[in-house]
């Protein structure tokens, strides 16, 4: 029986300034057919992991309750760092936190509605995040679950990269076709991967773009069939976050340690987290004592753009918290070695030894106007073709916007869908 059905494919770290007819014609394609969202923004921090929970979840962190690509929590002894990435945080938020996340994933909405499928090449974090409750079905490398969360005992054989992205999109495509699902999402590593590797702009990361749009072209051929068929299917193509190019590396948590607010360089009462081009400050309660202190001296240091604490950080979308400040790295006017625009300083914990290697390369997760500026197209019923919406959007309108589609109620988001309402600055 023909029904509506939502594919959505996520281009981690796609810069919407890189989708050109020459190097992205299967984008740039789209672009012309569908709705072009001009002005889409991301989170904050503008990172994979958590936005990966906020677009499953329609809603920031503060709602949805996942801080970022990393994070400090307390321990028996002191704080102790995880990165959300790696499979095994899963559960450790979990036990921490007493649940996964704090509102419904976009397969737990659709779970007696079609299902939903996720074929992700990114992160274990960023996949486990995306349907935290598993409630949908998941293909990755390091998990494949059926809902309930049943592990199948098969492993997708697609490593982060193009060749990985290219396994993960066949598979993608046969279970789309063979499941029909009510959403179907499709996570690629590129381009972000290579772009933390080489310079912004470098040959290699516009071959990497091309890659992409292989793989796009691919996922269009099985929407373009499923339309045959009579479904009424939902395009929407994006990214999680943006890109600006790295000016110098600072090891955070080392240099609040020479300046003798840590009395040992690891030791746990403070820990920073960094997220990119941004970074959290972890508190301790024997430490609180440090907290104005410290956040004072990160206010003058040159390569800090800005120090959050207190109800400041709702402004973020983030909860605050008393024994944590959020800092966003110092930006840059300029373009970096091949003539792209974002410049930016980036957060380490205690490394002195990456300037060489990442100057130039890509980095996110603070709020400068490439960072945060993810790409967003969509495709279908409700989005005129070749329009152009100049007003701001967000990631977190990707959720209310398939659920929309498919007719479901739409309540709980912090975003909106998008072919609701009168959209200000469409343009042709």
């Amino acid at each position: 029986m023909p029904h509506r059905i939502v594919v959505l494919v996520v281009c981690d770290g796609l810069r919407p300034d890189f989708v050109d007819p020459a190097i992205t014609p299967t984008l740039a394609r789209l672009r012309r057919e569908g709705t072009w969202f001009a002005a889409h923004r991301g989170i904050f921090p503008s990172v994979t992991r958590a936005s990966s929970a906020s677009i499953a979840t329609g809603c920031h962190p503060i709602s949805h309750g996942l801080r970022g690509n990393c994070i400090g929590l307390a321990g028996p002894d002191g704080l102790v760092f995880h990165d959300v990435g790696k499979p095994e945080y899963h559960a450790a938020h979990r036990a921490h936190f007493g649940r996964w996340l704090a509102r419904p994933a976009l397969a737990a909405r659709v779970a007696a509605h079609g299902g939903a499928l996720l074929v992700s090449n990114a992160s274990p974090g960023t996949a486990y995040f995306h349907d935290a409750e598993g409630h949908g079905t998941l293909l990755h490398r390091t998990l494949c679950h059926e809902p309930g969360r049943i592990d199948t005992g098969e492993r997708l054989t697609a490593p982060a990269g193009g060749e990985g992205d290219r396994v993960a999109t066949a598979r993608f495509v046969v279970d789309l076709l063979a499941r029909r699902p009510a959403t179907a999402t499709l996570w690629l590593s590129e381009p972000d991967k290579t772009m933390h590797a080489v310079p912004l702009g470098d040959p290699r990361h516009l071959a990497a773009m091309t890659q992409v749009d292989d793989r796009i072209a691919e996922v269009v051929g099985a929407v373009e069939r499923l339309d045959a068929e009579g479904h009424e299917v939902l395009l929407m193509v994006g990214s999680d976050h943006g890109h600006e190019a790295v000016t110098e590396v600072v090891p955070v948590e080392r240099r609040l340690f020479e300046a003798g607010f840590k009395r040992e360089l690891e030791s746990p009462e403070i820990l920073v987290a960094p997220q990119g081009s941004a970074a959290f400050v972890h508190f301790a309660d024997t430490a609180l004592d440090r907290r104005d202190e410290v956040a004072a001296w990160l206010a003058e240091q040159t390569w800090v753009g800005a120090v959050h604490r207190g109800a400041d950080l709702a402004t973020l979308g983030q909860s605050p918290d008393e024994g944590l400040l959020i800092i966003e790295m110092a930006k840059t006017e300029g373009v970096n070695v091949n003539g792209v625009p974002g410049l930016t300083a980036m957060a380490v914990r205690f490394s002195q030894d990456e300037d060489d290697v990442r100057r130039d390369c890509g980095t996110h997760g603070g709020r400068g106007p490439w960072e945060s500026r993810p790409t967003l197209l969509a495709h279908g019923t409700g989005f005129e073709a070749g329009a152009v919406v100049t007003a701001e959007t967000s990631i977190v309108d990707i959720a209310p916007t398939a659920i929309a589609h498919l007719g479901l109620s739409h309540a709980g988001f912090d975003g909106r869908p998008l072919q609701h309402g009168p959209v200000l600055g469409r343009a042709r």
